[in-house]
């Protein structure tokens, strides 16, 4: 048995390990690494028709992106994910799709490719047991977001888990993925495959960092507005629901493709989600915003302003921010991971962002509420040792975040330790 990681290894972006067992190769996830030029898709992966299998763990554009650009170079296999996750996945590709299209970035596959990843899907149902070739397979609850699943695979006698993006704690949008800490199917797995997003760091107090952001919002909404980027899957409801506990003198509006996803969440099956019927209230007490001539009328309003893209790397976004980074009653308030390189990150770390091409150093205020659906170094060690496996790779983080969780293990588990890079290989 080997893993052969494509992506995503001591690095935020383009998940994609492939699983080499008994001849058949089957892949797990196949995202992409955004970038101001395009994005990156996971490396050196050679004949795709070969491929037996792929898994999606959730939706995300970084664990799914780069689906139409292997449809397009003759992947022939079915692609196993839940429903949830194909159909919020359609939606974000349709839209990845037809932003490159109008920034004139070639995608590298053409519309037809969203099309068939679609009709390549297979929906797999939680907690049920499959077959495919040589292998058993298992989804679980992993706690992120509408859909998102840890997959538990058996081949050649041995368990292997890959936890994609997960947390175990419950929000306000998920139940969180706690129990699997119990589940005997677990214990003493083989080959734990893990992200390490929040490595070495702990996030505060979920209910404390509510009750500050609400304080915030009400402080800033007095004199100006409050511009809130999320991730348009996940974060943008988890947003709804917390902003939901207090009324508000200023109308919130609701823009970019928050709106369409929050949209199709409400429209699927409720399993592992939480506080629906609140949503569907806030959806529709909200001002949706889906027209740009709507965007330019409210500009000037005060007000909050929920959209996308969560790290200010596109989207309606940047138009908000032009409107408002030069005005000090008003805030960014950012609510989730920045990813190096971003501009949401060069706003926290140096003070100033892109704009229109030009260094602006802005003049409103600046603050981030994380309130992230990864679990932090707290929740990834735990899992680790209720899970007790034999062997532990860790990927999906930042390098110093791995290598912190790296030296932990070694120091404090039996398991043999992995830290792989892109391109590297490990036998079991």
């Amino acid at each position: 048995m080997k893993l052969v990681f494509h992506g995503g290894a001591k690095e935020v972006g383009k998940s994609c390990i492939e699983l080499i067992t008994q001849g058949n190769r089957f892949l797990l996830d196949a995202g992409v690494k955004f970038k101001e030029d395009g994005f990156e898709a996971p490396f050196n992966i050679f004949n795709l028709p070969g491929i037996n299998g792929l898994f999606l763990s959730h939706a995300h554009l970084d664990h799914t992106g780069s689906l139409p650009l292997f449809e397009h170079y003759n992947l022939l296999c079915p692609i196993f994910t839940t429903e949830q996750t194909r159909e919020l996945t359609a939606v974000l590709l349709r839209d990845s799709y037809k932003i490159a299209r109008i920034k004139h970035l070639h995608p590298a596959y053409q519309k037809i490719d969203l099309k068939n990843v679609y009709r390549s899907t297979r929906i797999i149902e939680f907690n049920k047991a499959y077959k495919h070739m040589n292998i058993d397979f298992k989804f679980f609850n992993a706690g992120h977001v509408p859909g998102s699943a840890m997959i538990l695979i058996n081949a050649e006698g041995k368990k292997i888990l890959y936890t994609g993006d997960f947390k175990l704690a419950t929000t306000r949008l998920m139940k969180g993925a706690e129990q699997l800490l119990n589940d005997p199917e677990l214990k003493n797995i083989d080959v734990l495959i893990t992200e390490s997003t929040y490595g070495g760091k702990i996030l505060p107090d979920r209910n404390d960092l509510e009750e500050a952001f609400l304080d915030k919002v009400e402080e800033v909404v007095k004199k100006g507005s409050a511009l809130i980027p999320v991730f348009a899957l996940g974060r943008a409801q988890e947003i709804l629901l917390i902003l939901s506990k207090r009324k508000f003198s200023v109308p919130i509006y609701f823009d970019g493709m928050s709106v369409d996803l929050t949209k199709k969440i409400l429209s699927l099956d409720p399993t592992n989600i939480n506080g629906k019927k609140t949503l569907i209230d806030m959806y529709k007490k909200v001002d949706l915003v889906k027209k740009e001539k709507k965007r330019h009328k409210i500009m000037n309003n005060k007000g909050i302003f929920i959209t996308t893209s969560g790290m200010l790397q596109g989207g309606p976004v940047m138009a908000y921010l032009e409107n408002m980074w030069g005005n000090p009653n008003n805030a960014i308030l950012l609510t989730g991971f920045q990813c190096k390189r971003t501009n949401g990150r060069l706003l926290l770390d140096e003070g100033y962002i892109y704009l229109s091409g030009w260094k602006t150093y802005v003049k409103c205020q600046v603050q981030k509420f994380d309130f992230s659906g990864h679990g932090d170094d707290n929740e990834i060690k735990q899992l680790i040792k209720a899970l007790n496996p034999k062997n532990l790779v860790f990927n999906h983080g930042d390098e110093s975040s791995i290598l912190s969780l790296k030296a932990w293990a070694e120091k404090n588990l039996l398991a043999k330790v992995f830290a792989p890079s892109v391109g590297d290989s490990i036998e079991f």
